[in-house]
């Protein structure tokens, strides 16, 4: 499945983006919304993740914007590994008690760290409570892809992709080692992660 990545201001100017898509992750911390606009708009649509990536925004406000969407009827809530306990496993709590799937996300955008250390950010996230991981990580050689490509087992419940451009094949890999979905850009939109194919783009290199 494809997931059109959207971070952009505005409640019209989401919609209009995730019209007709499949699945669409919303980067809330950028949408410039409410908590209450947030909840009306994960209403709007079946399939939506729902993430506030840490930054200018307090983690309280975070926390308060997530559980509107988990509240509007969000598919996903995707929460970052590096996140405070407490916070972390409020909002996990949150969500399995609402029919919310968890992604926890391990991001590094400057290098891929070695085997052993993600398998070990894969492990401590599914005994978090993951419904999927997903690992991110900047790919500055082939061995990092490698590297990435590796994680996978069958039954595992994982994305891991290779940021910036050497890593893009990844994002095609991810599909094909059974990951449930790959971020790709909106029609009309710009990347929101370095690497990301457009969805028509990804389309044709699937066949769809």
């Amino acid at each position: 499945m494809l997931c059109r990545s959207i971070a952009v201001e505005g409640s019209e100017k989401i919609l209009s983006l995730i019209e007709g898509a499949e699945m669409a992750e919303i980067r809330i911390e950028m949408s410039n919304l409410s908590s209450d606009e947030v909840r009306v708009l994960f209403a709007k649509h079946k399939s939506l993740i729902a993430t506030c990536r840490p930054g200018d925004i307090p983690d309280k406000t975070r926390k308060a914007l997530l559980k509107a969407a988990i509240d509007g009827g969000a598919e996903w809530v995707d929460i970052e590994i590096e996140s405070d306990d407490g916070y972390m496993r409020e909002l996990v709590r949150y969500a399995k008690a609402n029919d919310c799937k968890v992604i926890i996300s391990y991001h590094n955008y400057k290098s891929t760290p070695d085997k052993e250390y993600l398998e070990r950010i894969i492990e401590r996230s599914l005994s978090e409570g993951a419904d999927l991981v997903k690992i991110a990580t900047m790919a500055n050689s082939d061995n990092d892809n490698s590297t990435l490509i590796s994680l996978y087992r069958p039954g595992r419940a994982l994305l891991s992709i290779g940021m910036g451009e050497l890593g893009r094949v990844t994002r095609i890999e991810a599909l094909k080692r059974g990951a449930p979905f790959t971020f790709v850009i909106a029609p009309g939109s710009q990347e929101s992660a370095p690497g990301q194919y457009s969805e028509a783009e990804m389309k044709k290199i699937l066949g769809i």
